[in-house]
């Protein structure tokens, strides 16, 4: 009996621990790290949500991500109102975690600043309260979700299934599918009756190259994605040999590189046709242009910083009035020389005439075409005309400018048609680089980056001072 009753109080102890491990998730489980203001984070959401919806035994929880500083202080990348919004759902992950969900699918019909009162309302929340609770016990709340995102590994909007990164991309069913089977066999969804799934076509070949400090950028891979599910990226160095073997003809990283099936091209026809992908070699190549890169096939320009704007582009004017700024103070490289080149297309008709376009219209490529004349034949004035044009680029009168800058308006009306076969050139150049962002830089003839911002950011370039306006461009 003895041995019995110590058997009996064994398993009774045992009891809580066995009825406690039953009842933990056991597969299925979402974690969303939440950038507040995130778009592309909220399409995380909608997806993660949608699944749970139709697989209850899954599960999805979310919690805000932030960064730390080194004085301890959290802050948010798209500034205080994230960081606000953060902090609420951080409250709401402590205290309110069976209102999150509603509270998430509420906010993001009510996207105002004042929004989260609504949203906090329609999940059973005093709106009051959460605002008290944000003010008092925020910042230790996100403390906890900064420690658990930190300890994922998430350093941006993240979504985790069952512990582990989930690698796909936005997709719904691949993500259903994905946690559906991680379910316990029991509880996973089935198909529809008489439903026999249709093979997927295997993905063509997917490489991109890139070059030392690059990074792939897993939004545009996601966007390859859309066209062929399941397409999984290859990174090459671009000084490797397997490079060199397979992509001689490339020129420009990050590049990114897809076979040239029959398929990939009945699929890539219209972007092909319209100029975003080259066809070298029997593969499709999209050279990424949207920040930084390195023209690795080009020669070196050492101490030379070419611009690449449109005249009446608001984002190119700012960018060459802090660069004259910053020479004037001299803030830039010692030595260094900068040249401004123009955006747009150039094309003759059957009477062997040019016909030009330009984003701004006429008046912005005839502005263009007296600046390529004024660089060519004055270059010692260019820049004191450029001073005084942009103080008002859009008024008729550039003669005021001329005039300021010491030039004699009149002969630079008599070289006009000079100065547009100079631009003619100055356009098919950059159109062979592939420059359509106004404004863009090339330093030392190689590297390549969009807007102020990115150029600031290159070593001997961070005194320039910023523009007046958000980093922003004008895009042919």
């Amino acid at each position: 009996m003895k041995r019995y009753a110590l058997l009996l109080a064994s398993l009774l102890l045992a009891g809580p621990a066995l009825a406690q491990k039953k009842a933990a998730p056991e597969g299925g489980r979402m974690t969303l790290y939440l950038e507040a203001m995130d778009g592309q984070g909220w399409q995380w959401f909608f997806l993660a949500d949608t699944i749970r919806r139709n697989l209850p035994a899954s599960e999805l929880k979310v919690y805000p991500l932030v960064q730390k500083g080194e004085d301890g202080s959290f802050s948010s990348r798209r500034g205080e109102a994230e960081l606000a919004e953060a902090t609420r759902l951080a409250v709401l992950a402590s205290a309110y975690q069976s209102r999150m969900l509603a509270y998430l699918n509420a906010r993001s019909l009510s996207p105002s600043a004042d929004g989260w009162m609504d949203a906090a309302l329609f999940a059973g929340i005093n709106p009051d309260e959460l605002d008290k609770k944000a003010a008092s016990e925020g910042k230790a709340d996100l403390r906890k979700a900064y420690d658990m995102s930190s300890k994922a590994g998430a350093e941006s909007t993240t979504l985790f299934l069952d512990g582990k990164r989930y690698e796909g991309y936005q997709r719904l069913m691949p993500l259903y599918e994905a946690v559906n089977a991680a379910l316990p066999a029991a509880k996973r969804a089935r198909p529809p009756a008489g439903y026999v799934p249709k093979p997927k076509p295997v993905p063509p070949g997917f490489w991109v190259v890139l070059s030392s400090g690059m990074e792939t950028n897993n939004q545009l891979v996601a966007v390859f994605d859309r066209y062929f599910e399941g397409i999984k990226a290859q990174e090459l160095d671009y000084g490797s040999k397997d490079r060199a073997t397979r992509f001689p003809e490339l020129s420009f990283v990050p590049s990114y590189i897809v076979a040239a099936t029959p398929e990939a091209k009945k699929r890539l026809a219209n972007e092909v046709a319209a100029g975003l992908f080259k066809e070298q070699g029997g593969y499709l190549v999209y050279e990424d242009r949207q920040r930084r890169g390195l023209y690795a096939g080009r020669a070196e320009r050492k101490n030379v910083l070419e611009v690449f704007v449109m005249s009446q582009c608001p984002f190119g004017v700012m960018a060459e009035d802090s660069l004259l700024d910053a020479e004037k103070n001299k803030l830039l490289p010692e030595g260094l020389k900068w040249e401004v080149h123009f955006i747009g297309d150039a094309k003759k008709d059957d009477k062997g005439a040019w016909q030009f376009s330009s984003l701004h219209g006429q008046a912005e490529w005839e502005e263009d075409a007296r600046q390529a004349y004024i660089a060519a034949k004055f270059p010692d004035k260019f820049k004191a005309y450029l001073a005084e044009r942009n103080k008002d680029v859009h008024a008729a009168d550039w003669q005021k400018a001329a005039k300021a800058a010491g030039l004699d308006a009149d002969r630079i009306e008599k070289g006009f048609d000079e100065g547009k076969e100079l631009l003619a050139a100055d356009f098919a150049a950059t159109s062979e680089l592939g420059i359509t962002t106004s404004p863009s830089f090339i330093a030392d003839g190689r590297q390549f980056m969009v807007g102020l911002g990115e150029l600031t950011k290159l070593p001997g370039f961070g005194k320039i001072p910023p523009p007046g306006q958000p980093a922003a461009g004008c895009a042919k």
